[in-house]
């Protein structure tokens, strides 16, 4: 069952169009790899999805339903999380802290108690340092930081923008095992959009190549990675 479905988006800053029709779709419980090379439009793709680009065109359905264009807060209930580049946690504010903002749309205590063990179940290392600055942590940790206050909102659908980036090769394959568990633990889709091609490519089901704002190319993930050096350099 799709739960994203995405049909020739538009999308772009000022006078200048980013999104050249871009249509991709997410199943229910599916890990799905967005690549291209910078400047391709794909993080401008996952803001517009959120809402925080309104779109200039095309149609956008979340589980069935019209998604609101230019409305965040409204995806985000609907159960559409994004994980930023740069970590998207605030340094100056705990583990715990920074957690609990993320729950900013959950009334529910009992609920939110529950959710917060889950994570801390997930992610050890927060449990030990709920107390610490998010700031002084590792890149890795605050990434992790970043994905619990995502789950925080219990989305159905988490979209996660270059995770590894800055990160020290030895932590990549770590951070991106984080989307399979989250996957795997909750069920989350994941929209990933990563340029370690290679790892992106291994832990999902399908991916999509973008080039100038649209889709050039989208097969299963493992025929992807078989043929690499034969696509990749053509993007």
């Amino acid at each position: 069952m799709a739960l994203l479905e995405v049909e020739s988006l538009e999308a772009g800053y000022g006078k200048k169009t980013v999104l050249q029709g871009v249509s991709l779709r997410v199943d229910e419980g599916e890990i799905v790899s967005l690549l291209g090379h910078n400047g391709a439009g794909k993080s401008t793709t996952l803001k517009t999805i959120l809402g925080l680009l309104p779109a200039r065109g095309g149609r956008v359905r979340f589980a069935g339903e019209p998604w609101a264009s230019g409305n965040p807060v409204g995806n985000v209930r609907r159960g559409i999380a994004l994980v930023p580049q740069g970590r998207g946690c605030f340094p100056d504010l705990s583990v715990h802290e920074n957690l609990m903002l993320g729950a900013y749309t959950r009334v529910d205590r009992a609920e939110i108690s529950r959710r917060l063990d889950e994570i801390f179940e997930l992610f050890p290392i927060l449990a030990e340092r709920r107390s610490q600055r998010a700031g002084t942590m590792s890149g890795g940790q605050q990434q992790m930081v970043a994905v619990g206050t995502a789950l925080m909102q219990h989305p159905r659908l988490m979209m996660l923008d270059e995770p590894s980036i800055g990160l020290a090769p030895v932590l990549v394959q770590r951070v991106l095992e984080t989307a399979v568990k989250v996957n795997r633990r909750f069920g989350t889709a994941i929209l990933l959009v990563e340029q370690n091609i290679r790892t992106a490519l291994e832990i999902s089901q399908r991916a999509y190549v973008m080039k100038s704002g649209a889709v050039v190319l989208e097969k299963p993930a493992a025929e992807l990675l078989a043929s690499q050096d034969s696509w990749w350099a053509l993007y």
